[in-house]
């Protein structure tokens, strides 16, 4: 198998784009001081990210505005489905289902004709989310047999994300096809996960927990909290074990949207070695992405200097910590 990035592919989403995890709330999400004081900051990070001229920055930007359910940004994701990068669109039209934008279903009925079949697909995923369930088919019919491995995950990737389980048969044939791409099969385990069946817990999951390679091991992870039974919880929790930091730091990550802090610790001690905020590597952006899923003050004390990080990745994940913390 390929593995050349594949960690950093996870941090900003998966294929063309990435579908958001519904994020578990945080205890933290009451306290009055990250609100007072760095979710103005936060926001304003945001609105710049959405402009920013770097493509994967405005990529990210809409998926934390997604994940966080900051509906104030929908104004400008609408205007980014016209977007003149395919990728972006794909982003903007899916969020728009994500973020339930009814007002959005004229501009996302456009992008049915557009030019990139990747765009169709999320303007036929949105309109499932508006209830119009006859688009559903298209995405089935792409996820099934396209030629095309980016289409195809992202098919699959959006069946995953609308939730019908009745699906998960056509997921399963996915999986098991042997002439599909990594990428192709890898996402059908993960909308499996999503969909909460409990089959792929011993069938696939224990096989990329237990894998060699860290990047199979970080999907597995993921998996195991997009599934999210307590025997997921378990296994995500052994991971935290593990010999390569950033699977120990996406573990305690995943725990923390399962509502579980028991990765604090993990990523407290990371943090206490001071690591460069300039400086957006792996680790670090795990790291900040902890901290909005877990959120006890030792953790968020850390956010302040994130926020004014000279990386413009490292601000728009810290500011996407705060977004979740002061929901």
């Amino acid at each position: 198998m390929t593995r050349n990035g594949l960690i950093l592919s996870l941090m900003t989403g998966v294929i063309l784009l990435c579908g958001c995890q519904t994020p578990t709330p945080s205890a933290a999400s009451q306290n009055s001081p990250l609100r007072q004081t760095l979710r103005p900051q936060a926001v304003e990070i945001l609105k710049a990210s959405l402009r920013d001229e770097n493509p994967m920055i405005r990529i990210h930007a809409i998926e934390a505005a997604a994940e966080t359910q900051h509906k104030d940004a929908m104004t400008e994701i609408m205007r980014m489905m016209g977007d003149e990068a395919a990728a972006i669109r794909f982003a903007a039209v899916t969020a728009a289902g994500d973020m339930a934008c009814y007002g959005c279903e004229q501009e996302v009925r456009r992008r049915l004709t557009d030019a990139d079949e990747n765009v169709r697909l999320a303007a036929a995923y949105t309109l499932v989310k508006f209830n119009y369930r006859d688009f559903h088919s298209s995405l089935r019919q792409a996820a099934n047999a396209h030629d095309d491995s980016t289409v195809r995950a992202n098919a699959v990737l959006l069946l995953g994300k609308v939730g019908n389980r009745e699906d998960l048969d056509l997921l399963y044939k996915v999986m098991r096809d042997d002439h599909a791409d990594d990428k192709v099969r890898f996402q059908a385990i993960e909308s499996i996960a999503r969909l909460k069946d409990t089959r792929l817990y011993r069938s696939k999951l224990w096989s990329l927990l237990i894998s060699k390679y860290a990047d199979d091991r970080v999907m597995g992870i993921r998996a195991m909290g997009a599934l999210g039974t307590q025997d997921a919880k378990s296994a995500i929790m052994t991971m935290l074990g593990d010999d390569v930091l950033e699977v120990r730091l996406a573990a305690a990550e995943q725990l923390g949207r399962l509502g579980d802090r028991y990765g604090r610790e993990e990523v407290a001690a990371y943090l206490a070695q001071n690591p460069d905020f300039n400086q957006p590597d792996m680790a670090t952006l795990l790291a900040i992405m902890a901290i909005g899923r877990i959120g006890t003050p030792e953790l968020t004390a850390h956010l302040p200097a994130a926020l004014n990080s000279r990386s413009a990745m490292i601000r728009l994940t810290a500011a996407q910590s705060v977004l979740l913390l002061t929901r």
